[in-house]
């Protein structure tokens, strides 16, 4: 009975100080959680697609914090994220472009304005991928998922009743055929 008295007493001061260690490293952990370092990595994607020239976010982050790199090479993030790595790191001189053109296509579709339409049907005929549906006389419509953009229906309405509109991103117009990736040592 006496030894298991101990045995209890032993295993409740291990786990007393395991716990006070776990506490200390914690601690440790939310001052790092607070390094430029931490809230760099917090603005970017955070997808690790190596886009930026190096193998992942936080090596990017890092290389921001030790101001190895460029802020606007997480093409991902957008320019937007990008001018705000700027300001963090105090790069201001850096050039911000939209690097959405790249990222996301088809961008542009056609739209028919169904209230000028009057259903002719020579765009429907000219439409090389079939995304243009509707019947004689009736106002036709364009589905954006099939649509191209190639302006072949724009430039066959005679009623000018077609206009291209921007979509919005999504992934399923994400270009997943990106090759410009290149790592880079991080030294």
């Amino acid at each position: 009975m006496i030894i298991e008295i101990k045995f209890i007493l032993i295993l409740a001061a291990v786990l007393l100080l395991l716990g006070l260690i776990l506490s200390y490293l914690s601690t440790l952990a939310d001052k790092k959680e607070n390094s430029a370092e931490k809230r760099i990595e917090m603005l970017l994607p955070g997808i690790n697609c190596g886009q930026c020239g190096f193998p992942g976010c936080s090596a990017y982050a890092k290389a921001l914090s030790e101001k190895k790199a460029a802020p606007n090479l997480c093409r991902p993030a957008g320019a937007d994220v990008a001018k705000q790595l700027g300001a963090m790191i105090g790069n201001t001189n850096a050039s911000y472009e939209d690097y959405e053109e790249q990222l996301f296509s088809p961008r542009l579709v056609a739209y028919i304005h169904e209230n000028s339409c009057t259903g002719c049907g020579k765009c429907k005929r000219k439409c090389p991928v079939d995304a243009i549906a509707g019947i004689l006389k009736e106002p036709h419509m364009v589905d954006p998922d099939i649509c191209i953009g190639c302006d072949e229906c724009i430039n066959t309405c005679p009623e000018k009743c077609i206009e291209k509109i921007r979509l919005d991103h999504d992934l399923s117009h994400f270009n997943w055929n990106i090759h410009s990736v290149q790592i880079k040592t991080g030294s």
